[in-house]
């Protein structure tokens, strides 16, 4: 998932750089095609204290922030690291513009970032921003993001190197007793009022300490961290009651080019016939063994393989031959309408994403009913 990338990337942000970062997450819509210019009061960002500094401080944070980078690490086709990983750094902002006659902070985010950003923002209600603004530390900001990402296990478990480096931190506190107190339990304190609150253990390896474990409640205990549901297929999976583990599995298939998107929309319509038919009582297990075992990939390959002629003539006198004429017409218009829309610009074209999922699987639904009919 992209945004896990982003809250692994390595960005150098200070304390109020990241509750700007938050504020202006906090004003993002999924149903953004593109980052707006977002404005922000500037006592949200500065914690709601004013002093004769204030104003100084805002003008030194936006002459960084909006230069700041991130660099994310590309990972491989079944989503871990790889060995000699490729990365990418990307500008976190567009620009920013400090309207001291107003009290706020203007900015906009690198339209680049889209697919990290808005991923990352489905994680989040915005009482949970709202709640992340209190804190005061930037270490605990990536601490919460950290954990929220394995907020279904309860747990995780982070190399001493490896969190100092997504912390900015690999050149600081060389004595690990002040990391301790000045990061690890300062974080600890911050979020104890929050949704992620956690306790942790060291592991050493003699006497130095190796790695960290993090405790803290999984869900159940606090609000659930969904997968996020760009794609239209994903959506469809959680609708019709598809665990969330099993998405990671079905995109292992996908990435390991088990079968494409298609099959999975294949899927659907024949199960979603099946169970209007009366012949599958659970629908989402039906899926999910559809998928998993692959037992539908002939038919699947059959129907792409159905040849679509130009039309001819029908003879009069054979019903059935025009009547399969017209189903290879239907068929053939059908094809034609699941190209466009399956194609990367067209979702955009929609007025929402709701209605176009609502076109893509009608249009899937019909191509097997056709097939079926012409079987």
């Amino acid at each position: 998932m992209q945004h896990n990338a982003l809250v692994n990337a390595r960005i150098d942000l200070n304390t109020i750089e990241t509750r700007l970062f938050v504020s202006l997450l906090s004003r993002v819509s999924r149903q953004d095609s593109g980052f707006a210019p977002c404005q922000v009061p500037v006592r949200e960002i500065m914690g709601g204290t004013v002093s004769k500094t204030m104003y100084d401080q805002v003008r030194k944070t936006l002459k960084e922030f909006t230069g700041r980078t991130i660099v994310i690490e590309k990972l491989d086709e079944t989503g871990k690291p790889s060995k000699r990983p490729d990365f990418v750094v990307l500008p976190l902002l567009a620009y920013a513009e400090y309207k001291q006659g107003e009290g706020l902070v203007e900015a906009q985010f690198n339209d680049r970032l889209i697919p990290y950003l808005l991923e990352l923002r489905d994680n989040f209600t915005k009482a949970q921003l709202a709640e992340l603004l209190k804190l005061k530390s930037a270490s605990s900001y990536r601490i919460y993001w950290l954990l929220r990402e394995y907020a279904a296990f309860g747990k995780r478990t982070m190399g001493l190197l490896e969190l100092k480096s997504i912390l900015g931190l690999e050149k600081e506190y060389d004595r690990f007793d002040n990391f301790k107190v000045r990061v690890l339990d300062r974080a600890q304190q911050e979020l104890a009022d929050t949704d992620m609150p956690f306790t942790y253990e060291l592991v050493r390896q003699g006497k130095a300490v190796s790695e960290i474990r993090f405790f803290f409640p999984p869900n159940g205990q606090q609000q659930p961290v969904l997968p996020p549901v760009t794609d239209g297929w994903e959506s469809a999976l959680l609708a019709i009651g598809v665990a969330n583990k099993s998405l990671a599995n079905v995109k292992s298939q996908l990435a390991a080019g088990y079968y494409d998107e298609g099959y999975i929309w294949f899927v659907l319509a024949a199960v979603r016939k099946k169970v209007q038919a009366g012949k599958v009582k659970k629908e989402a297990g039906a899926v999910f063994k559809a998928l998993s075992d692959g037992y539908l990939l002939a038919d699947y390959q059959k129907s792409l393989a159905i040849p679509i002629p130009t039309p001819t003539k029908p003879v009069p006198k054979l019903t059935s031959a025009r009547n399969k004429q017209k189903l290879l017409t239907e068929l053939e218009d059908v094809r034609g309408s699941l190209r466009w829309l399956r194609e990367p610009s067209t979702e955009a074209k929609y007025k929402t994403p709701a209605d176009y999922k609502r076109d893509l699987a009608t249009a899937v639904a019909k191509e097997v009913a056709l097939l079926e009919q012409m079987s």
